[in-house]
């Protein structure tokens, strides 16, 4: 009876997980976004209903209405703001959605401030009884109108001409074009639905917890699994996956004490479907369209200025590297204050760096790198704490446990496209921090003592120890990137079939990148949990995952200079800020990052660091005039000459 009991519970629970799910099956079907927005879309909701129906006073039903409503206007504004990349690559859609939940976070961070809150119930405080279980009105709506709503969307893209416009955009958006189905109106109305659905979910889940910054982006970990069970395509599989998560969730708390429990199910359930399903929603097509002469006078002129600063920027570059280098070492080097936050803005530098090799050369997107930060600090802690080790070994051994973790999870990873990966890799980070951080054998700080016989207790110190061991590194990955094995990881990244072709192993070379990137930011966070002395399973939350990957690409995902440039923007910067500010100015960073993310994908994909760089061509001739002809021949030859037996000769790539 109990375990009956525990699968009406999940089904109940699930409802909410389904409501969400269905309406980011259909976006993904007509859209292409993959869209982790739905997250900030129910925080949202959540949020302006405890404040309407709390403080404010309003009977709830309108304070419910306009939380809705206010959702709703606010899904269309992020219609207009994505419509720029619409026809973007799909990872570049997802990290779009992404820099809206960043945006949302520092938005609702600064209205509302940073303490839970809670709101008051919806429906009456009653309970529907089903033997010796009692579900509440409040639980019964959320899967009530998450039934409905998959019913309702099936039955509205069969019987309605809007709704077979579309399932005809879902199948061939370039027809659906040329037949008079407007995109642009598809889009409005999806982005409007599924911000409506999330809200919804967001004002009826309120009053059943206290409500935070984060407690949305765990949902959006349980509603995406639900959307794998229907491959992205079948409303009805993803409304009966959100029900079936609901129900491994609630069968697990019954089964396991241990906190994180559900999210570690949810991970191999994730796992389980990537790997073992086949068929896909598949990724929709570019798709040209018009621009409105007003739209591009206007994009433009954001070019031109784009331009002439760029061209600033490169004029005075040398002497700026200079001079920075120079106040790098000096300032914080005679102040306890400035050596924090240089050494705060090191330890990003370092995560944008292994993001860079992970993300913008090997073209995996990782929603993970949060749980390595977590696991070289915790690791280190409990190498130092419990076992004594010295420090400089603790944190090689942080270093090296990251790298274990990597090779766990790059091996599903090598089966998996990007977008796959990186909903398995933001429930490996939910994992991570709700059960594996949370046990009771990792210490929760990790005292100072000595590296190499230098006293870190004073942060200008730790500061110094950091700034050479962040140049190693840099060196480290710029070898990797000017070696053979550089240009064959971005040829593996752009055509791995290619690569195959010519004798050379692809995965093998992304689980090599997997495992260096994984070191890096184990070893990273390490020095980030020395720089912090104490933290929490908080600090290493799906939150900083999603922050550190929008820093690397507004910094710069593909460049060197990327990290530097997001370890100043988001480690140095609003340190500052923070000290000559009230502490609302620490969400002015996310709200920073979610605006330039989204401007640069439009205007500048190549991050901030692309300023420091010439144009790149703008036409086939310039081009092959700069592009060295025959290089990708080139390394193939001397790959395979690497891997040839002694006196054979590698084969003439054809």
């Amino acid at each position: 009876m109990t375990y009956f009991n525990g699968v009406l519970v999940g089904i109940f629970t699930g409802g909410a997980y389904a409501l969400v799910a269905v309406s980011i099956t259909l976006m993904y079907r007509s859209t292409g976004f993959l869209s982790f927005a739905h997250a900030g879309f129910a925080s949202l909701g959540a949020y302006v209903y405890a404040d309407f129906a709390g403080p404010r006073g309003f009977p709830r039903p309108l304070a419910a209405l306009i939380a809705i409503v206010v959702t709703a206007l606010y899904g269309l504004v992020t219609e207009r703001i994505l419509r720029p990349i619409r026809n973007a690559p799909a990872a570049t859609k997802m990290i779009a959605t992404l820099g809206i939940v960043q945006l949302t976070t520092a938005l609702i961070l600064l209205i509302y401030g940073f303490a839970p809150t809670s709101a008051p119930l919806l429906l009456p405080d009653q309970s529907i009884v089903i033997g010796s279980l009692r579900i509440s009105y409040q639980q019964t709506a959320v899967l009530v109108i998450a039934g409905a709503t998959a019913v309702g969307l099936g039955w509205f893209l069969r019987a309605t001409r809007f709704g077979t416009g579309i399932r005809a955009v879902a199948g061939n958006p370039d027809s659906a074009r040329l037949m008079g189905v407007s995109l642009t109106q598809v889009g409005r109305f999806n982005w409007a639905l599924g911000a409506t659905l999330a809200g919804t979910a967001g004002v009826l889940l309120a009053p059943l917890s206290p409500i935070t910054a984060a407690t949305f982006t765990l949902l959006l970990a349980k509603a995406l699994t639900a959307t794998l069970v229907g491959g992205l395509i079948s409303l009805p599989l993803t409304f009966l996956g959100g029900l079936g998560v609901g129900i491994a969730d609630s069968l697990t708390t019954l089964r396991f004490s241990a906190p994180g429990a559900k999210e570690v199910v949810t991970m191999l359930l994730v796992v389980g479907l990537l790997i073992g399903r086949r068929r896909w929603a598949p990724e929709l097509p570019p798709t040209p369209e018009i621009k409105l002469q007003r739209r591009s006078r206007l994009r433009d002129t954001a070019v031109t200025v784009g331009q002439f600063g760029g061209g600033l920027l490169r004029t005075v570059k040398w002497p700026l590297i200079i001079v920075g280098a120079v106040i790098a070492v000096v300032i914080p080097a005679r102040s306890g204050y400035w050596g924090f936050v240089g050494a705060r803005g090191l330890a990003y530098t370092i995560q944008s760096l292994s993001l860079v090799l992970l993300v913008g050369w090997g073209g995996q997107v990782s929603l993970m790198h949060g749980a390595y930060v977590g696991i070289g600090a915790f690791t280190t802690a409990l190498l130092v704490v419990t076992h004594g080790v010295p420090l400089e070994l603790a944190l090689l051994g942080g270093g090296l446990a990251g790298v274990v973790m990597g090779a766990l999870v790059g091996l599903p990873a090598l089966r998996l496209s990007g977008l796959q990966f990186a909903i398995a890799s933001l429930t490996f980070a939910g994992a991570a921090s709700e059960f594996l951080f949370r046990r009771t054998e990792f210490p929760k700080s990790l005292p100072r003592g000595t590296l190499f016989g230098v006293d870190i207790f004073d942060d200008s110190h730790l500061y110094l120890f950091m700034l050479p061991v962040t140049v190693v590194l840099y060196l480290v990955v710029w070898n990797v990137r000017r070696s053979t094995y550089g240009p064959l990881l971005i040829s593996a990244r752009d055509a791995s079939t290619t690569v195959a072709h010519f004798g050379a192993d692809p995965n093998r070379t992304r689980m090599g990148t997997f495992l260096l990137a994984s070191f890096i930011a184990a070893f990273g966070g390490g020095l980030y949990g020395v720089l912090l002395t104490g933290f929490t399973p908080f600090d290493f939350s799906l939150i900083l995952s999603i922050a550190l990957l929008i820093y690397a690409v507004v910094g710069g995902i593909e460049s060197l200079a990327g990290p530097l440039v997001a370890g100043i923007a988001f480690g140095v910067v609003p340190q500052l800020i923070q000290g000559q500010a009230s502490t609302t100015a620490s969400a002015l960073p996310d709200l920073f990052a979610g605006v330039a993310v989204l401007a640069l994908l439009a205007l500048r994909p190549q991050g901030l660091a692309s300023l420091l760089r010439a144009p790149a061509p703008t036409s086939e001739e310039e081009e092959r005039a700069v592009v060295p002809v025959g290089r990708f021949d080139l390394v193939l030859k001397r790959w395979r000459a690497r891997r040839a037996p002694l006196g054979a000769s590698a084969p003439e790539a054809s």
